[in-house]
């Protein structure tokens, strides 16, 4: 494998300009920096990644860390974040983690955004202690070393809910989704206080529990109308990929969408427009989420200042599952 030492002979300079060449250096001309690339070039020269970004005391990678990646949810997102990273001359890693998180404890990675409620909150303050810096997209935490990327989840529900009782419904269930999400605790939340607003009363019955899945909608909503003979008139999902299955158990159930139940999502994934019937949902501007999360770990690198909390757009969308 070719050395330095075999570039510097090749291009007749010491040593010493071979590397400042190859590493940038403004110390040399322009001419001899092409020809040094070049003579690195004819015998097949690459530099130690390792070494060189060990003098740089930097990686140069970003770190995205997933809960996993079922769904339709983030591709937008990894779109957002993986533009944001090129334009920077980075690259990015993605990983789905349940225990180990060994790229995030060990600092691989220059920085790291992070959507995966099995890294606890101990976890990210530990590493935050460190230096490393983290985007939170999945809850609050205030930090020298953190940042939070959140969606306006109570807002968002505050819409739902909102459109319902305009179209004049009194009882309103909720299908959420693990406990353990910070995103689907929030919406519940926010459902909470709304209908709370709203002057209408929650049976705690009427709460639904999945796991985000299109398939755990389908037999949650079952187990329900199969529990139960008097149902509310709508219900609001976590997410759009719940309601989906949800709507699908309640045709099956001879019901018709949305004269016997009406159904609210949210995400506006890509599928929800082509769903039968279309199912109003809130938009999440994912890939413009994605971004922001990206430009704001960058602007961390830098040492630039930022406020604590960064909100993304979010849009109600009626069509006709309501």
């Amino acid at each position: 494998m070719p050395t330095l030492k075999d570039v510097a002979k090749k291009a007749s300079v010491s040593i010493a300009t071979a590397s400042y060449a190859i590493n940038g250096s403004k110390l040399i001309t322009e001419e001899t920096r092409k020809k040094v690339l070049q003579a690195a070039k004819e015998i097949g020269y690459r530099p130690n990644g390792v070494a060189k970004n060990l003098k740089k005391n930097r990686s140069e990678i970003i770190g995205l860390f997933l809960s996993g990646f079922t769904g339709p949810f983030f591709n937008e997102l990894l779109e957002g974040i993986q533009d944001v990273v090129i334009q920077r001359g980075y690259e990015m890693v993605v990983c789905a983690t349940v225990d180990k998180h060994r790229l995030l404890i060990e600092k691989h990675v220059d920085g790291a955004i992070i959507l995966n409620y099995h890294i606890s909150d101990q976890l990210v303050e530990d590493i935050a202690q460190t230096g490393l810096p983290m985007i939170l997209l999945d809850r609050e935490i205030s930090s020298e070393n953190t940042q939070n990327v959140i969606l306006p989840n109570e807002e968002g529900i505050t819409y739902s809910v909102e459109h319902l009782v305009q179209k004049g419904h009194k009882r309103i269930g909720f299908i959420a989704g693990a406990d353990d999400s910070y995103d689907g605790e929030t919406r519940l939340k926010g459902f909470r206080k709304a209908m709370k607003t709203h002057g209408l009363i929650f049976h705690e019955e009427d709460l639904i529990r999945a796991d985000f899945t299109e398939i755990s909608g389908l037999l949650s909503m079952k187990h329900y109308l199969h529990s139960y003979q008097d149902y509310p008139t709508a219900f609001i999902s976590a997410n759009d990929e719940m309601a989906m299955g949800a709507i699908k158990a309640a045709k099956e159930h001879g019901m018709s969408i949305p004269d016997d139940m009406a159904f609210i999502g949210f995400d506006d994934i890509a599928l929800a427009s082509y769903f039968q019937p279309p199912l109003t949902t809130v938009r999440v501007q994912k890939k413009q989420w994605g971004m922001e999360a990206a430009n704001r770990l960058f602007d961390m690198l830098e040492g630039k200042k930022a406020s604590v909390s960064h909100s993304v757009p979010i849009e109600f969308i009626e069509r006709q599952t309501t």
